[in-house]
């Protein structure tokens, strides 16, 4: 049998994109799976029978705003530390002795891994520098010999590893900041002023509620005012 067309893109598909970074699939998948479970209470709270249509009127915006403030909150978070944690790695701010070993090996008198390249190359992101190293200034344009196109190889191949690893803790430790400290205080600030606003509304609907049936019953205007006995547009009238 063989694999449907829409299986083997998909597989392509997460190949191609999250082969390299494992960092950026733990956010996107932690992002999806925050997606699915705020549907999942959505659902609950629309379905169950035992909540009466009030107060599912008032426990579905919230639930609704309470699942956007966790998807917004777990994402940005998460993408944030991990895309630092990538540049911090690009810039050379965190390597591994064994990163900086194999880039040395690229110039072999090189004292550190900074003097194999100039100062304005540093400015560049590393994997940047050697994915394309016939324009760094340590070959002065001349080809590669097969020695050094090993050691560009072998420095590029640890390099995005460190990168990967690194990518994994950031991400990891970052969902665990978003799910368990930063989002949960956020959303109760977001709950408290949502449930104040909507309380008052409520209340405020009341009140109007109470002044039309003290104007249009409890009180109506004398029959030659008949008219107006039905008006209960409160825009003009000062109580």
């Amino acid at each position: 049998m063989n694999t449907p067309k829409f299986v083997t893109d998909f597989v392509n598909y997460m190949f191609k994109n999250y082969s390299q970074d494992i960092g950026k699939l733990l956010v996107h998948m932690g992002a999806l799976g925050t997606v699915f479970g705020a549907i999942s209470q959505l659902c609950v709270v629309a379905f169950d029978k035992n909540i009466d249509k009030k107060k599912k009127k008032f426990l579905l915006p919230q639930e609704a705003a309470d699942a956007g403030v966790n998807i917004f909150m777990f994402y940005t978070v998460c993408d944030l530390i991990k895309k630092g944690s990538d540049k911090i790695v690009e810039k050379g701010a965190f390597l591994t002795q064994e990163v900086a070993d194999a880039i040395k090996k690229i110039k072999p008198n090189a004292v550190s891994w900074k003097d194999v390249f100039t100062k304005s190359e540093l400015r560049t992101n590393l994997t940047e520098l050697l994915s394309n190293p016939s324009r760094l200034n340590v070959f002065n344009g001349q080809a590669m010999t097969p020695a050094q196109q090993t050691a560009v190889n072998d420095a590029l191949a640890k390099l995005e590893k460190h990168k990967n690893n690194c990518g994994v803790v950031a991400a990891i430790a970052a969902s665990v900041l978003a799910s368990n400290i930063i989002t949960p205080y956020l959303r109760n600030i977001f709950a408290a002023k949502y449930q104040k606003h909507q309380i008052y509304k409520d209340a405020v609907k009341t009140r109007k509620c109470q002044i039309k049936e003290n104007i249009t019953m409890k009180n109506p205007l004398p029959h030659s005012f008949k008219a107006f006995n039905n008006y209960n547009s409160f825009a003009g009238i000062k109580i």
